[in-house]
Order: C-alpha cells, then structure tokens, then sequence
C-alpha cells in the first residue's frame, strides 16, 4: 500500500477529460519522483482519464489506505477537487491527511483559511518542499497552513518523471503521440491573461546530458517521437543550440515539438540547427492582429514586424506551427477584435505556410492574472464568485459557469459571432481543406478527427477539442 495518493483534479467529474488534455500530470510525475527519491511509496489516481465519482474515489483511497492524500488543482478544477476532498473528509474525518498543490492554491492565497478541510498547501515548485512536508506527516506530525515550495535551483536535480505510476498506453488510446517532457521550466513574461504561480516567472534550465538521458530512457516508448511542453523554449539561444548539439550527437533519429517560443526570438541559424536535430512543430502566441491590443494591453512586447519576419523564416523550412490568439480584452473595440478574428486569414493571403493550426479563444479571468484583478475591479466578475463556484451555485459545467471577459460596448454573442466567421474564413479556405486531405489520408483517424472539427466548426465556430463551449 502507498504511503501517498497523488491524485490528478479534473474539471468534469466522472467523464474523460476532452481532447487537449490528453497528456499525463506531468507535475504531479515529478513530484512523485522527488517523493519516491526519498524512499516513500507513491501512486497517482488521474481524474481526467479515470472516469471517478466521488465514492470512486473514496472506495479508491479505502482500499490503498494511505496516510497523506495530495490533490494537484487548477482554478477550472477547484470545484470538483473540493467535492472529493469534502467526500473523504465524511468518510474518514481526521484519521487522513489532504494536501493541495497546483496553480489555484498558489493565486489564492486565502483558500485554507476559506476551507479549512485541507489541511495544508504548497504554492508554487513542490518537489523540495512536498517531501520534506510529507516526511513530517508520514512520521506523526501535524502539519497545516499555506507553504511557499522552495525552488528548484538546478533542473538537473529534480528526477525523471515517475510516469511509470501512470498507465502511458491509456494515454496512447486517447491519441497521445509523443513522449511529453521538459527543457526548461517557467516563463519571465506576463501576459495579462496569465495566471502561473509567482514561482515560475524565474526560467531553469536542463542540462543536454540530463535531457539526453531521459529521450534515451524513453526513445521506444513512442518510437523517438517527444513532445516539448516548455512555455519558453528559445528564451536562452545558447541553450537551444547546445541541446540540438547534444540531439545531433546522440545519433538516434528523432521527431520532437518545440513547445512554445516566441517570434521575436525566430532567426535562420536556430531554426536550422531545431530542424537537422528533428523539430517539426511548435506554438506560437500571437495573442493579437493588433499591435496596440498585443503590447498595450496584453503585454506581449512583439510587433508586426517581427511576427511577419518570424514567419518568413519558418516558411524556409517546413516547420507546422500553431498560432493562439486571444479576443476580448479591457479597453478593445469591435474592430480591433474582428481585426484578430481574421487575422489568420490574412497571414494566409500574404503566402505565410507555416501557420497549419490557429486557436482563436475568449479572453477568461483566472486567478493570479492581471485580467482577474480588473475583471473583480470592474464588477463583471463578483467577489465571491470562486467560493459560489466551488459550491456549484453556478452549476457543474466550467465551460458554461465561468465568465469570459466582455469588453465595455462589446456583448458575448457579437465577440461568438467574429470568432466563428474568423475561424471559417481560416479553415475553410480550399487550400487548408486539401492541404489537411493529403496530410491525414493515410490515416483513418486523423481524417475522422478532421471531419469532426469541419463539423464543429460549421455547426459551434470553433473545434471539438476547444477548451470554450
């Protein structure tokens, strides 16, 4: 029996979570790891893939009997990780112990005092401060409060995700391709829609002897195909280049997504060197088809020019890139939104290939980002909405229940109404539907996803897989 059930949130209780989050809790992964280092017995219960109502869980955590149960949430979640915790509290009282990690403790500094059936939290890096919190309950002490994680210092130090606590080949059913992992942890920038731990605004590096060592250790797991989760990956060029260095070197033949990366940090050598050690894709925010929205208001800090210029350079190569833009900022007009909605349509029409993939997306409050702060100021969200939400005063359904922010002289059905003609003017085009054809004709799969999100697409303005309903 495990010492510690780590136990994976999610934001519909009892289904399979939706199509982009088909990934494993990679957080959760190294905080195993670090816990397994120090000697206790871990396991990880996964909410997104397990199909678990509460008494699920609360068969699940009677039959493992273990002494400290650890819940990693994001705000989305909140509310269904606070139903399992009240249901595991009515069945064992105090005889077991809840933590809480993950992005929601972390912006809502107040949470344990508001809910007092978690016993205690860690905001921010876990794998340093959750085992030495651990160790204290394990051995039979009473530990409460809210604690700072203490941060990784070194990625180097932190181990290899203990993913064999998660069955992989579920995921593989789902539709996970490629191994997912990490080059780098954290991002210095501050969209104003973000909303990551304080913690992780300092980036920490991996060095290629560590990062080769895990692609080696996983390489037949998905046939030497990886997937980069970074939210920053060509912020330090000499870091990329080494570690492509390193990939070349190695030998293996590989496939692997870059992540995320910004435009402004896009030139000739760097690309060249991602594309010979095997990058093929990556994610780019755009955010915004209007400079003064994208830098004044969001805060990305990129202008058109060097967005277009980006994107000369990947068209050299033949890199697929995914494009995210956000609609529905404080102090945006009509025509600055639609402005974005087609956006990717003009790319298009300038002869830009490299754009394959584009998420047009609502601009939604969270906790800890800039645009909660002014959502709550402006009065369009109200003060106690997280406490009604965890209560489902609101309703079981995030994708309905949370707001989106409506920019004053805008409503929520004319910013859906430039959404989904943007969306069509994009993937709709001739040349994007027999460029998709081509690409998945040999698989049966990838063609019926396909003919899916066309579906959705007609029918909703957006794909089956869009995180907004």
């Amino acid at each position: 029996m495990p010492d510690i059930l780590l136990i994976n949130s999610t934001i519909k209780l009892g289904h399979i979570a939706r199509g982009i989050q088909f990934y494993p809790p990679v957080g959760l992964a190294y905080v195993a790891a670090a816990l397994e280092a120090r000697g206790m017995s871990v396991a990880i219960c996964d909410l997104s893939t397990e199909p678990l109502g509460v008494d699920d869980v609360v068969d699940l955590v009677a039959r493992l009997n273990p002494k400290l149960v650890g819940f990693s949430s994001v705000s989305p979640q909140i509310h269904n990780t606070m139903r399992v915790v009240r249901g595991l509290r009515a069945r064992f009282g105090d005889a077991i112990v809840i933590a809480l990690g993950g992005y929601h403790v972390s912006n809502d500094p107040t949470f344990l005092d508001r809910y007092p059936e978690v016993d205690f939290g860690v905001s921010g890096d876990a794998e340093i401060t959750f085992p030495d919190l651990a160790e204290k309950v394990l051995g039979g002490e009473r530990v409460t409060g809210l604690h700072e994680g203490k941060s990784v210092k070194l990625f180097d130090d932190v181990p290899y995700p203990a993913y064999h606590l998660v069955d992989m080949n579920r995921y593989k059913d789902m539709g996970l391709t490629r191994y997912p992992t990490l080059a780098t942890r954290g991002c210095p920038f501050s969209c104003i829609f973000c909303s990551r731990s304080p913690a992780s605004r300092r980036v920490r590096f991996r060095s290629p002897e560590n990062l080769i060592g895990e692609l080696e250790m996983y390489y037949d797991m998905f046939g030497g195909w990886y997937e980069f989760m970074d939210e920053s990956f060509t912020l330090r060029k000499d870091n990329v280049v080494a570690m492509c260095e390193a990939i070349l070197r190695w030998g293996k033949p590989i496939l692997w997504s870059a992540g995320s990366l910004r435009l402004d940090q896009v030139d000739h050598e760097t690309m060249d060197l991602m594309w010979r050690a095997g990058c093929r894709t990556f994610f780019v925010g755009i955010e915004s088809g209007n400079e003064r929205v994208r830098n004044d208001i969001i805060g990305k800090k990129l202008r058109d020019d060097d967005l277009i210029k980006a994107f000369r350079v990947l068209d050299k190569f033949g890199f697929e890139v995914e494009g995210s833009l956000v609609i529905g900022h404080p102090g945006e007009t009509e025509a600055e939104l639609a402005q974005t909605c087609f956006f990717p349509a003009k790319l298009k029409d300038m002869g830009i290939k490299c754009l394959t993939q584009v998420g047009i997306k609502p601009a939604v409050p969270m906790p800890g980002s800039r645009l909660w702060k002014i959502a709550l100021e402006e009065g369009k969200i109200p003060a106690d909405f997280l406490d009604r939400y965890i209560n489902f005063e609101y309703g079981e359904d995030f994708w309905k229940v949370w707001p989106t922010y409506v920019p004053d002289g805008l409503t929520e059905e004319r910013i859906s109404q430039l959404r989904k003609q943007g969306y069509k003017a994009y993937y709709l085009r001739l040349s994007y539907i027999w460029w998709r054809l081509k690409r998945n004709i040999r698989s049966p799969r990838l063609l019926l996803g396909d003919i899916k999100d066309c579906w959705s697409m007609l029918r909703r303005g957006h794909s089956t897989v869009s995180l907004s309903d």
